[in-house]
């Protein structure tokens, strides 16, 4: 059966959600009809050229965030209206307030931990009324779904919001080990030392990441200097953390293709203090690289995903000590082992769990 889907999202700038969001649509693209409306100006580093590279329009509906305020559900429907989706998906906040009164059959995807993450990024007293305002939204929503485990344990303990969990996946087509022979060709061109030790991370340089922490963390655990640190990406302290001067850390800033990377490398390390589903520590599992994440829940549920493998192991990232040691540990040799078979984390399996979705929607909805 094929389903016409509409999805709704703020921009299509370079993240999380949207490359989730892309995945979806890649798979899905041969067999149904899609579209994606935005609901503001795309930024530079926009995405919008893949979806339509896959032949699915993306379409402004609202022109900002102002607009989005005034009359921006009326215009969203309109635009709507015209493709006459069978189903209508939202993702971020702002979709979710303006597709809550559609007469459409509607799902909306939940990448984070909610007030955890608007706190960080508004400061409390606005994180407060954005959660409520997002809650009151999702209510009206025929299907809520979580991106991980994690997530929906959030959104069923502290708010009752009724969800089904369908977890983030990664291309792994493109995400996948490199054989030895490509692997120290890749180790020569991006000028890793021979015989270093090679971690790598690539969440950029901010206090949600855990940066400063893991820097200082890594440079106490390489007291002999046989590693190696690489950090992939900018963010709001990347000038804090060079002026750390940390030996052994390399700093890039913003790669545009972090796939070489990873499969380089020996081992991936992640010091976040919050994730919805970490696309970054799925991408490195992937690639077949270990790795060595902080006990925040999602991490946890990757782990616990995978416990026969011994590939993932965590540390408690508010403990420095702890992180120096279970550093030092990897280095010595005792760390994660490579991963064997990580299908499960793959976006085939993401996409086809939401094409069911999109299909019992339709059908509730009146479609045959």
């Amino acid at each position: 059966m094929s389903v016409r889907i509409a999805y709704v999202i703020s921009t299509l700038d370079r993240c999380g959600p949207v490359n989730v969001l892309y995945d979806i649509v890649h798979r899905l693209a041969p067999d149904h009809e899609l579209a994606v409306f935005t609901l503001a100006p795309e930024p530079a580093g926009s995405r919008a050229a893949d979806f339509e590279a896959l032949g699915v329009p993306v379409r402004r509906a609202v022109a900002g965030r102002l607009a989005s305020a005034l009359g921006g559900s009326s215009r969203l429907a309109r635009a709507l209206a015209r493709f006459e989706p069978d189903v209508v998906h939202a993702h971020g906040f702002r979709a979710y307030r303006l597709c809550r009164s559609l007469p459409l059959p509607t799902v909306a995807t939940v990448h984070n931990e909610l007030y955890d993450d608007f706190a960080t990024a508004y400061g409390r007293p606005l994180a407060l009324w954005m959660t409520r305002s997002e809650v009151r939204a999702l209510r009206r929503f025929d299907l809520v779904v979580a991106c991980s485990d994690s997530v929906g344990r959030v959104l069923a303990e502290r708010y009752a919001l009724a969800c089904e969990c369908i977890r983030n996946g990664v291309d792994q087509d493109l995400y996948a080990p490199a054989s030895e022979e490509r692997r120290a060709r890749l180790r020569a061109e991006l000028g890793y030392e021979a015989g270093a030790t090679i971690l790598v991370s690539t969440g950029g340089c901010s206090r949600r990441k855990g940066t400063q922490p893991l820097i200082r963390a890594f440079a106490a655990a390489n007291a002999a200097g046989g590693a190696r640190l690489h950090i992939l990406g900018g963010g709001p302290l990347y000038e804090q953390c060079r002026s750390l001067g940390a030996p052994g850390v390399v700093l890039h800033g913003f790669v545009d293709d972090v796939i070489p990377h990873l499969q380089a490398a020996d081992l991936f390390v992640s010091a976040s203090r919050s994730e919805g589903m970490p696309l970054a520590v799925l991408e490195a599992l992937s690639c077949g690289l270990p790795a060595l994440l902080s006990t925040i829940a999602p991490h946890e549920d990757v782990a616990g995903l995978l416990a026969d493998q011994g590939c993932v192991e965590c540390f408690d990232a508010a403990d420095e000590g702890a992180m120096r040691r279970a550093l030092a540990a990897a280095l010595d040799g005792a760390g994660p082992a490579r991963p064997a078979d990580v299908s499960a984390l793959s976006s085939a399996v993401m996409a086809r769990r939401y094409a069911q979705a999109y299909r019992a929607l339709a059908r509730r909805g009146g479609r045959a």
